[in-house]
């Protein structure tokens, strides 16, 4: 008999969605796959990689070495890859300068992921957002990047590209944790809620996508507790990161140790879980 079918829901929350990858190590080290992962902002950057066929090893370790310090990144960026500072930058009217989701998606993933969401090895769902319809979007096909692009979009910060000639933003906007889009076809629902909550601001007044990002945690946070009030997944993840603040990239090493207790948790309930279905 095969084991049980379990959808997998990754949520936003910037740098601390960097903390999906651990949780990712307790299914490979369980040696269960996600039967289909939806993901939102971050949480879709770590579902693409992981549904496109990366271990989440694998991922551990590219983030560590890319994320180690800002130099090694830099030379990452503007070394290995050879982006041009113009490239990774876009000007939206007079003093807008903005990050371009799409430069900055493909940055984040590796050449070795299919081109097309519909071609990655576990069925895959990004979250996104349609600023002109005012209303959640979810992606199943087509380009990864610019899919992932549209998810990580954030307001004033990075630039999402358009679908169908619309404006898309941050999945979170909508729906920061997406177990709803895990659910049908599915015997059990996991679901990671990494958004936590702004860091109170080092300095006397803190920078403007200390503020933008902080902002959309608050909601992020509203909007999933709603949903989750709503109608739970059978496992909701919610893991103490507010030691981490949501620019914290380069404390990747520190936010994969902090989560070692969640996974091991993880691994038991999730044990616990499939023997009862089974």
């Amino acid at each position: 008999m095969s084991g049980p079918r379990i959808g997998l829901a990754l949520g936003g929350g910037s740098a601390r969605g960097l903390a999906h990858i651990p949780i990712l190590e307790a299914f490979d080290e369980l040696g269960v796959k996600p039967a289909v992962i939806a993901g939102c902002s971050m949480g879709a950057v770590v579902a693409a990689a992981y549904a496109g066929g990366m271990t989440a090893l694998d991922m551990r370790l590219h983030a560590e070495k890319l994320l180690n310090n800002r130099m090694d990144a830099a030379r990452y960026v503007f070394g290995a890859r050879q982006v041009k500072l113009r490239e990774l930058l876009s000007l939206k009217g007079f003093g807008s300068v903005q990050i371009s989701g799409e430069r900055l998606a493909d940055l984040a993933l590796p050449d070795s992921l299919p081109t097309n969401i519909e071609d990655t090895k576990i069925p895959l769902k990004i979250i996104t957002t349609d600023y002109e319809l005012l209303q959640e979007r979810v992606l199943t096909s087509g380009s990864l990047v610019k899919a992932v692009a549209a998810s990580i979009s954030i307001p004033g910060v990075i630039t999402g590209p358009k679908f169908d000639g619309r404006i898309h933003v941050d999945g979170g906007v909508t729906n920061p944790v997406p177990f709803d889009h895990v659910r049908e076809g599915t015997d059990l629902t996991v679901a990671i809620d990494v958004t936590g909550r702004p860091r109170p601001p080092v300095k006397a007044h803190p920078s403007n996508m200390e503020i933008a990002v902080g902002s959309l945690l608050i909601m992020f946070h509203e909007i999933a507790a709603l949903r989750r009030a709503l109608s739970p997944p059978d496992i909701y993840i919610e893991p103490d990161l507010n030691g981490f603040g949501g620019g914290d990239f380069f404390r990747a090493k520190e936010i994969f140790a902090a989560m070692e207790p969640v996974k091991e948790k993880l691994k038991r309930s999730l044990d616990l879980r499939i023997e009862r279905i089974t």
